[in-house]
């Protein structure tokens, strides 16, 4: 008698598909939590030298506190090369990228634990492999934001921000 029988390994499959919905899940709103903060760093690295520079030449400031307008000049002048050598702009492409890649595989993981475990096991287990395949080449690009957004995620989705309505599921208003 086989112990590990159909319905075994739908539910281990099933299992491991939740795992796998919760995993993308995390990375997907961890690089979306990071692509915040690298859109508020590029749009302040833009708008921060003309400010910086609108200080600097000013003349209350230049006459009163000459030091502070060379640095305010200074900073105007150093910001943009430096948002330029940071290459921040290749990075918001490939965390806008990896973030929808990583918040697709979250979805179908999820949808082939709820409809693709009601077909046969082969048709449950191609489609994970399937997904499976897609997950490990989303994760041949290691892209590494910091760990406290990581932290923000998982408070996030813990806190069950990421839980469908159940009302708007229903129906209901």
């Amino acid at each position: 008698m086989n112990v590990q029988g159909p319905d075994v390994r739908t539910t281990a499959l099933k299992a491991e598909c939740l795992n796998q919905f919760q995993n993308c899940g995390y990375t997907a709103l961890t690089f979306t939590i990071w692509l915040r903060f690298l859109r508020w760093i590029k749009l302040f690295s833009l708008f921060s030298p003309v400010m910086l520079g609108a200080v600097a030449t000013w003349n209350i400031v230049g006459e009163s506190m000459p030091a502070m307008a060379a640095v305010c000049a200074f900073l105007a002048v150093l910001i943009p090369p430096t948002f330029q050598a940071a290459k921040l702009d290749a990075s918001i492409k490939q965390y806008t990228s990896m973030a929808g890649e990583f918040t697709n595989l979250r979805d179908r993981f999820r949808l082939i634990s709820e409809y693709s475990s009601l077909k046969p096991f082969d048709e449950f287990e191609s489609a994970f492999n399937f997904l499976l395949t897609k997950l490990e080449k989303a994760r041949a690009r290691p892209l590494t934001p910091p760990h406290v957004c990581f932290l923000l995620a998982r408070r996030q989705w813990q806190a069950g921000y990421y839980e469908p309505d159940q009302n708007h599921r229903s129906g209901t208003p």
